[in-house]
């Protein structure tokens, strides 16, 4: 498949929306809950017939594409948390492409939950924990390992963990993706513009 710059573009969306809700979770207990929605239902979507049927829509990734702009070509508005997050996914996810065994491992236990979603109408409250277990048991002793830094109230809150732990996942997911359509890092630093402008006429499309 050829892919485009838009599509590297939504995918990088997806890292940085996986990053700003890891943020936001950990900082304050809560985030956009359709951005989450998007990103935990991406994480299933492992043969999409397209970059943004991954989040659902383009919409569906919307937050990220704001966040993007925001990381990438405002300085005062950068976050320094959510930069390092999404540079700990991108490196969490060369590590998987490395790896075979971990692929096939992580691919495997994300089919089985998916299969028990299905067959059993589970909603996204019930998925967190089962999601946060797959982060936990393939890519959280990964090295780099991701430290995230937040609220002790809320990082120590069981439920407000597993959206984390879903929130990074869904973060490596679209890494992985982003690198399977020809994203790098020497892209950021290299196309950064144009990086950012394609985010924007992304988003104008979906408003």
């Amino acid at each position: 498949m050829n892919y485009t710059d838009e599509d590297r573009t939504l995918a990088l969306a997806g890292v940085f929306q996986g990053a700003q809700l890891t943020s936001k979770l950990a900082r304050g207990g809560m985030a956009d809950a359709d951005a989450l929605a998007a990103s935990t239902a991406s994480i299933f979507r492992l043969n999409p017939s397209s970059v943004a049927d991954v989040f659902g829509c383009v919409a569906g990734v919307g937050s990220g594409l704001r966040c993007l702009i925001a990381q990438l070509d405002t300085p005062r508005d950068r976050d320094a948390n959510v930069s390092r997050y999404a540079i700990g996914v991108i490196q969490l996810a060369l590590r998987l492409n490395r790896d075979s065994d971990l692929q096939e491992a992580l691919g495997r236990d994300i089919g089985d939950l998916d299969d028990r979603r299905k067959a059993f109408d589970m909603d996204d409250s019930k998925l967190y924990a089962p999601l946060a277990d797959i982060y936990q048991r393939h890519l959280s002793t990964q090295s780099p390992r991701i430290m995230v830094k937040g609220e002790p109230l809320h990082l120590q809150n069981p439920d407000t963990a597993a959206r984390i732990r879903t929130a990074l996942l869904a973060g490596v997911r679209a890494a992985h993706l982003w690198q399977q359509c020809g994203g790098s890092r020497w892209q950021l630093v290299f196309k950064r513009r144009l990086t950012v402008d394609t985010a924007r006429r992304l988003l104008r499309t979906a408003e």
